[in-house]
């Protein structure tokens, strides 16, 4: 830290000394961190970051860091992938290996699909708006190698019989709405239900096309969701200078 003695000297006189020692000795903190971390840190980092690391890490990290945050501005349609259960949103962080994570967290909740053709989107099923969840941006993506699927909540039939197998397809166009071809499921995850971890390790994925959910059988009659929860987990890293 720049200014750790203005910092000491903010603190009780009994304080002060015993901290002066740990500044000075150059021990490394082995515990778990659960605050933020604003300030540099200069030895090894063994322990778990479940707060904001918002400092320079000159050391080795062995520990994860488990906070990601909330993309600012959504990456996802306005309103074709957004059923009534009203989630869809998108987090970011950084891991220790340098990997990048991108999270899409949704509630699949009104969203319909139609069983009649494999790879069709999933999307709201009044108007047919734009429904896709993301686009691979390799900028802020990485070179994504890997693709897993979170089931938190098994998918529900809300009217007639809907499929719980439920992929991703990348495809150049961000015009695509509910019941539209996206092509083949970069992202073949199979039948989901809760508790399950679905992950795909050769997503293959094409620079900048849209991502959107595809029904992944012919076997479903046409319906609606009225239940279905997912962490869409992407991994990837930047290029090697």
């Amino acid at each position: 830290m720049a200014d750790k003695e203005s910092y000491l000297r903010m603190l009780p006189t009994g304080m002060r000394q015993p901290l002066r020692k740990l500044f000075n000795s150059g021990a490394t903190l082995t515990n778990a961190l659960t605050g933020n971390v604003t300030g540099n840190v200069t030895g090894n980092l063994t322990g778990d970051v479940t707060g904001d690391l918002t400092g320079d890490v000159t050391g080795d990290v062995t520990g994860t860091v488990t906070a990601l945050s909330a993309v600012s501005s959504a990456e996802h349609s306005a309103v074709g992938c957004v059923g009534t259960g009203g989630s869809c949103a998108t987090y970011r962080g950084t891991l220790e290996d340098g990997s990048i994570l991108t999270e899409i967290r949704m509630d699949i909740t009104g969203l319909g699909c139609v069983g009649t053709a494999e790879n069709d989107v999933i999307g709201v099923v009044t108007d047919t708006p734009v429904a896709y969840i993301g686009r691979y941006v390799v900028a802020t993506y990485g070179v994504v190698y890997k693709v897993e699927a979170i089931c938190l909540e098994t998918p529900g039939e809300g009217t007639a019989t809907i499929t719980t197998d439920i992929n991703i397809a990348g495809n150049s166009s961000g015009t695509l709405d509910y019941d539209a071809a996206a092509g083949a499921a970069e992202c073949d995850f199979g039948g989901m239900a809760a508790g399950g971890v679905y992950t795909v390790t050769t997503p293959a994925l094409t620079a900048n096309d849209y991502l959107y959910l595809t029904e992944g059988d012919t076997a479903a009659t046409t319906g609606v969701y009225n239940a279905g929860q997912f962490i869409f987990r992407f991994y990837g890293h930047a290029a090697l200078s």
